[in-house]
C-alpha cells in the first residue's frame, strides 16, 4: 500500500523557534516545554502558510495527497475513516499537566467488531498514549466517548454521558492538574467530567502524538476498522492544565459553520482512480452493499442501502442515505439508522441495521422496516424493527423497537413492505431447514407492536429453490396483466458467488389472490443473462412504473479494495415490465439515463464486415448502442469493449446464436492481478421472450458495465483495466455483419 508522508519541518522549527522552546532534535514536536507556558506547544491550524506548505504535523494517508476541507476557520483537515492520521513528535513534563482541544466534525463513530460490548476496541479521537501512559480521548461504536489519562498514582477515566454529536462541529477539551490531580473533560466549552485522584505526576506516553487513530488497531482481515471519519481543525496542545473559564472562552466567540460542507469527501482524493464510477450511485467513498428502501416522497427519490462509512468493508452496517430528483444525480445525506445500546451491554440492533424496506404509511409518515441484530440468545435476534419519520426530508427517524422474531424459521432477514386491502403485508427472506424461502406477515394496525401475525406459506418455497439455505432481498409486485413479480436472491447451500449455481437474482412470474402467491412456473428465472447483479430494490415512480436499483458487486480482493478505499456500486436504475409472453420480465435503462449524453464528439456510423470493425474512443464513461441489421442466425457477434492500442487489454461481449447463450470474455480485461472470479462466462438467453439479439445498449463507466439486449434483457459486470487508454471499442462478428453505431461520452454525476 502506498502512503505518502507529508513533513515541513522547516515550518515547524520556525514555529517552535517563535515559541521559545528547546528543542531535543530536529523534527518539530520534540520541544520539551521550559518552562510551562501560555502559549500551545503544538497549534494545527491546517492553513497553508506563505509558502503552500503546511505548518507543524506530518499526514499519514494512501491516497495522492491529504484532503483538506472548509473548517471552522479557513482550512481543516479531513480523515478517510481508515488509513489516515495526522502525528508528530511532542514532549511534555510529567510534573506540568497539560490541555488538549481541537475542534472535531464526526460523520461517523469507528466501527466496530460484531461482538458483544466488552470485545469492542474504541478509536481515538486524539491522544498520545500506550497501555498504561499517556492521554486518550476516545470513542468506540455507538458514541460512547471519553478521556483516559495515566498518572503516577493511578489511571483516570472519564466517559460523558451523552454520546457524542454527529454532523457538527464540536470543541472537545481534555486537561490534567497534576497539582490537585484532577482530570477534566469538556464539550463546546462546558465541562461534561471530572475525575480526581492524589496529586501527582502524569505519566506520558513515548509515541507520537496523534489524531484519527487509536494507539491499539482493532483489525479484520487485511483492514483496521477503528479509525476515525471526521474533519479536524484547531488542534493545540498545552503543557498546564487550563481552567474551566479559559476553555469556554476559546469557544465563546467562535460560531461554526455547518459541518456538512466539511464532511463532503474531496474529489482530489479518487481523482487518479481508473476504476471508481463516475455517473453511477454510491456513497463518495468506503464500503456499500445492498440497496433497499428505495421510496418516493412528492418529487423526490430517496434511497436507503447498507454502508460502512469508515472503510472498506463490511462490519456492524448502518443505513446510509442518498436523495434524488431524477435517478440519475445523487445527494449523499447524513446515516439514517445506526446500531444503538439501550443498557450498558445491550441493545435490539447493537450488531447492526441489516437490510429492510421503506414505505409511506398512514398520514403520511416513512416507516423502516429493517432487520435487527444483537447478541442475545433470545431478544429478537435476529429482529424485524421499525423506525418511523415525520420529517419530509428523511433525515430524522425514530425507532419504534423490534416487531417479530423468527419463531417459526431457522433464520430470517431483509422485509419487504406493502399494503393491501387496508392492512400491511411483510415478506422476510427465510431459511427453512433445507431451503430458502419466506416468512409471511400481516398487521391490521401499524399503530400497534403487537398487530403482527405469522401466516401461512406465501409460496410453495420447497419447490421453488434452486439449492439455497436462505432467500435475501425478497421483492413483492404487481407487474402488469394481472400478473406479479417475486423476485429473490439466494444464498448458500448449494449457492455461492462464483459457483454454479451462482448468487444473483432469481423470479418467478405468477398471480396472487391475497394469500397465496403461485407461479407460474416453479422453476426459478435468473434476473440477469449473467451474474454480477443482484438485490435489486424497486419502487413506482409517479406515472406508475416500476423502477429497480441493484448492486454491481466487486470481484477483486480485500488487498484491492483496501488500496482503492472503496467498494461495490449500484447499478442504474432499470424499469421493469412484463413482457408480451406474459410469463418474462423484461428491464432497460431508466429513460432519464440520456440526459448525461454530451454531444461533443459523439459518433454515428455504419459499420460493415467481419471479424474486429474498430468504431472509436471516447473513453472511460461512455455509452454505445449497436444495432445488428440483421442479427446473425449463425455464428458469433456483438462487441469488444475497454480495449487499449496494443489490445492487451480487452473485454468481449457477443452473442453466440447456435448455441442461443451471451457471453462475457473477461480474460484479457486486464493486465493486474486483482480480479476474482471466472473470466469467461455463458448465459442462457431466451429468444423467444427476448427476440434474436439486434440492439445492443452498453454502458461502461470505468469499472463497471451494463448491458441491455433489445431493450429487455440484462446483465451487469466488473472490468478492471490497468491502462488510462484501455478505451477503444469495436464491432466483432464471426461472418460479415451490418451494424448501426451511436456512441457518447457521458458526464459525471458526481456525489455530494
Amino acid at each position: 500500500m502506498a502512503k505518502v508522508i507529508i513533513q515541513a519541518v522547516g515550518d515547524r522549527l520556525r514555529r517552535c523557534s517563535a515559541l521559545g522552546l528547546a528543542f531535543t532534535s530536529l523534527t518539530c514536536g520534540t520541544a520539551l516545554a521550559q518552562p510551562a507556558t501560555d502559549r500551545p506547544v503544538l497549534d494545527w491550524t491546517f492553513d497553508s502558510n506563505a509558502n503552500g506548505d503546511m505548518a507543524g504535523p506530518s499526514f499519514k494517508t494512501q491516497f495522492p495527497q491529504p484532503d483538506f476541507v472548509p473548517g471552522v476557520t479557513g482550512q481543516a483537515w479531513r480523515s478517510d475513516g481508515f488509513s489516515s492520521s495526522v502525528f508528530a513528535p511532542l514532549r511534555l513534563s510529567p510534573d506540568h499537566g497539560f490541555t488538549v482541544q481541537a475542534w472535531v466534525a464526526l460523520e461517523s463513530y469507528p466501527a466496530g467488531y460484531e461482538k458483544p460490548v466488552d470485545e469492542q476496541i474504541p478509536g481515538s479521537l486524539i491522544q498520545q498514549a500506550g497501555k498504561d501512559a499517556g492521554f486518550d480521548i476516545f470513542v468506540d461504536a455507538y458514541g460512547r466517548w471519553g478521556v483516559r489519562i495515566s498518572t503516577a498514582s493511578g489511571t483516570l477515566r472519564i466517559t460523558a454521558r451523552e454520546p457524542f454529536p454527529l454532523y457538527k462541529w464540536a470543541n472537545v477539551a481534555a486537561t490534567f492538574d497534576p497539582a490537585t490531580g484532577a482530570a477534566r473533560l469538556y464539550l463546546d466549552g462546558a465541562p461534561v467530567g471530572e475525575k480526581s485522584g492524589k496529586p501527582s505526576s502524569w505519566k506520558p506516553a513515548a509515541s507520537d502524538f496523534r489524531i484519527a487513530a487509536s494507539w491499539r488497531g482493532a483489525p479484520l482481515g487485511v483492514f483496521n476498522i477503528n479509525g476515525i471519519n471526521a474533519a479536524y481543525d484547531d488542534v493545540r496542545v498545552f503543557d498546564r492544565a487550563h481552567e474551566a473559564a479559559e476553555i469556554a472562552a476559546a469557544t465563546k466567540n467562535v460560531a461554526p459553520p455547518d459541518a456538512q460542507e466539511s464532511l463532503i469527501v474531496p474529489t482530489t482524493r479518487f481523482a487518479a482512480d481508473l476504476q471508481r464510477p463516475v455517473y453511477h450511485g454510491m456513497p463518495p467513498a468506503n464500503w456499500t452493499n445492498e440497496p433497499h428502501g428505495l421510496v418516493l416522497r412528492g418529487s423526490t427519490w430517496h434511497l436507503f442501502y447498507q454502508r460502512t462509512p469508515n472503510g472498506p468493508y463490511k462490519t456492524m452496517m448502518t443505513w446510509g442515505h442518498l436523495r434524488s430528483e431524477d435517478l440519475v444525480h445523487w445527494t449523499s445525506l447524513p446515516i439514517a439508522l445506526r446500531p444503538e445500546l439501550q443498557k450498558d451491554d445491550f441493545g435490539f440492533d447493537m450488531k447492526g441495521i441489516w437490510s429492510g424496506d421503506v414505505v409511506t404509511g398512514p398520514g403520511g409518515f416513512a416507516y423502516a422496516f429493517y432487520t435487527s441484530v444483537n447478541h442475545s440468545a433470545t431478544f429478537y435476534n435476529p429482529g424485524i424493527s421499525l423506525a418511523i419519520s415525520d420529517d419530509p426530508g428523511l433525515l430524522n427517524w425514530k425507532k419504534v423497537g423490534p416487531l417479530v422474531d423468527r419463531t417459526g424459521v431457522d433464520d430470517f432477514r431483509d422485509p419487504y413492505v406493502w399494503f393491501e386491502k387496508g392492512e400491511t403485508r411483510m415478506i422476510v427472506g427465510a431459511a427453512l431447514g433445507g431451503s430458502g424461502g419466506l416468512a409471511y406477515y400481516r398487521c391490521a394496525n401499524l399503530a400497534s407492536r403487537s398487530c403482527w401475525k405469522r401466516q401461512p406459506d406465501f409460496a410453495p418455497f420447497r419447490q421453488m429453490d434452486i439449492g439455497s439455505e436462505i432467500w435475501e432481498m425478497p421483492v413483492f409486485a404487481a407487474i402488469g396483466g394481472g400478473k406479479y413479480i417475486l423476485e429473490v436472491n439466494p444464498i448458500g447451500g448449494k449457492v455461492s458467488k462464483y459457483g454454479d449455481p451462482s448468487t444473483r437474482g432469481v423470479y418467478w412470474i405468477g398471480t396472487w389472490d391475497g394469500a397465496t402467491f403461485r407461479p407460474d412456473s416453479l422453476q426459478a428465472k435468473m434476473l440477469d443473462l449473467l451474474p454480477g447483479h443482484l438485490s435489486p430494490t424497486v419502487a413506482r415512480d409517479a406515472s406508475g412504473q416500476l423502477v429497480g436499483i441493484g448492486i454491481v458487486d466487486e470481484r477483486r480482493t480485500p488487498e484491492a479494495q483496501l488500496r482503492a478505499g472503496w467498494a461495490h456500486t449500484f447499478g442504474l436504475p432499470r424499469v421493469w415490465r412484463l413482457l408480451s409472453d406474459g410469463k418474462t420480465l423484461g428491464q432497460s435503462p431508466l429513460p432519464a439515463l440520456t440526459k448525461l449524453r454530451l454531444p461533443d464528439g459523439a459518433i454515428q456510423r455504419r459499420i460493415e464486415g467481419v471479424g474486429q470493425l474498430p468504431v472509436g474512443d471516447l473513453g472511460q464513461a461512455v455509452e454505445i448502442t449497436a444495432r445488428f441489421d440483421p442479427p446473425l442466425a449463425q455464428g458469433t457477434y456483438g462487441l469488444d469493449i475497454a480495449t487499449s492500442p496494443d489490445g492487451s487489454e480487452t473485454t468481449r461481449l457477443y452473442y453466440d446464436a447456435e448455441r442461443k447463450e451471451m457471453v462475457l470474455d473477461k480474460q484479457h480485461s486486464t493486465l493486474g492481478k486483482d480480479g476474482e472470479g471466472p473470466q469467461l462466462l455463458r448465459g442462457a438467453y431466451d429468444e423467444a421472450a427476448f427476440g434474436r439479439p439486434r440492439d445492443f445498449r452498453v454502458f461502461i463507466d470505468h469499472s463497471v458495465v451494463e448491458v441491455f439486449v433489445n431493450d429487455a434483457a440484462a446483465f451487469s459486470f466488473r472490468i478492471y483495466p490497468t491502462r488510462a487508454d484501455s478505451t477503444r471499442f469495436a464491432i466483432r462478428s464471426s461472418s460479415r455483419v451490418g451494424a448501426e453505431v451511436q456512441a457518447w461520452r457521458l458526464a459525471a454525476a458526481p456525489i455530494r
